[in-house]
């Protein structure tokens, strides 16, 4: 066995696009957003980006008939219970939900990029034992020192921290955040080695992967020392969706041609049609959310201004409807990920 065993999510050229040149790109088009139009940047990859990667999703889960057999349980119970406590969370507890929505969100993001890792090493035949282990932890190590580190974040902890009464002194922060550095460095050396170990025991490495964690975490440090959200919002959900989208694609469309699976209801998916459901359902979505949407609410909306509901104005009422749409889609996304990816999983194989 050679030391070098390159393997492909879906194919060299592909690769190299999507999943290597995707987050450059991401941060071209992000640029070009924030100077020109920042306010509708973030809405326009929300409705184009963000929104069609939950259908695809939901196609994912709920749509293929052998993942629908095999985690019916799941797929039931989860968005029975998300979902009203995204409804009570946006109602009483508007802020606690937001931080766990975005702690949710980091760790979704995080999980994604760590997955298509693992489905390079399947692909290659590639890493030690150990790999999947390892390559969790540097993940983990390189996602929370960003998080501590980076000015856009920092500024959000440290903001709620004194929000909390626990606020540190400037010299405190510096401490912790050079700490960071230091363990997350530390890291990176005994990884290094554990992959030196692994290839002198005759371990293979797959060049790809290495290059794919390069591009997706140099984008997102290079956003998170911006200082601007929208900066970060529009590269990164271009690059999470993007691929995110095209794994599921793949996927459905290597089952259809091993053992003919398709979605339910859908059929045989193309590239047009797989795009033009995507589309459609985002049109939906974002009307229903923000656009004439009292008659679509069931009559949600109506009741939150009653007297004898919370007393809402119609501007908050539709807000707060709109607000529970997105982060209940949001919430039912990141638990069904949760789960239905596990490349260790024989039937998730078949579809890589």
């Amino acid at each position: 066995m050679t030391a070098i065993q390159r393997g492909y999510i879906h194919d060299a050229r592909s690769d190299l696009l999507w999943f290597i040149a995707l987050p450059v790109i991401a941060i071209a088009i992000a640029f070009i957003f924030h100077t020109q139009l920042p306010y509708m940047a973030q809405a326009s990859i929300t409705v184009w980006i963000t929104v069609p990667h939950h259908y695809a999703g939901w196609v994912r889960g709920y749509g293929m008939g052998e993942d629908w057999s095999r985690w019916r349980g799941r797929l039931v119970v989860g968005p029975l219970l998300l979902i009203p406590t995204v409804i009570f969370g946006t109602a009483f507890l508007p802020i606690t939900l937001a931080i766990v929505m975005m702690l949710w969100d980091h760790q979704h993001s995080l999980m994604q990029q760590y997955g298509f890792s693992r489905i390079y090493d399947f692909k290659a035949g590639t890493g030690a034992p150990n790999t999947p282990r390892l390559d969790l932890w540097l993940s983990i190590a390189l996602y929370l020192n960003m998080l501590l580190t980076a000015p856009l974040w920092a500024e959000l902890w440290i903001a709620e921290l004194y929000r909390w009464e626990l606020s540190l002194n400037a010299e405190s922060i510096h401490q912790l955040q050079t700490l960071s550095w230091s363990l997350t460095l530390a890291y990176l050396l005994y990884y290094a080695v554990q992959i030196r170990s692994g290839l002198s025991q005759g371990h293979a490495l797959n060049p790809m992967k290495y290059w794919f964690l390069l591009s997706s975490y140099a984008l997102w440090y290079f956003v998170s020392w911006q200082d601007s959200l929208i900066l970060y919002l529009v590269a990164h959900r271009i690059m999470h969706g993007v691929q995110y989208m095209l794994m599921v694609y793949w996927y459905v469309d290597n089952k259809a041609e091993r053992n003919g699976a398709t979605p339910r209801l859908l059929g045989r998916l193309n590239v047009a049609r797989f795009m033009l459901f995507g589309s459609l359902y985002a049109i939906a979505f974002h009307f229903g959310t923000g656009g004439d949407i009292s008659a679509m609410s069931f009559g949600l909306i109506d009741a939150l201004q009653a007297d004898g509901g919370l007393g809402y104005t119609a501007e908050q009422a539709t807000g707060f409807y709109a607000a529970t749409a997105v982060s209940a889609a949001a919430a039912c996304h990141y638990y069904l990920d949760s789960y239905i990816w596990k490349v260790r999983d024989p039937k998730t194989q078949e579809g890589l």
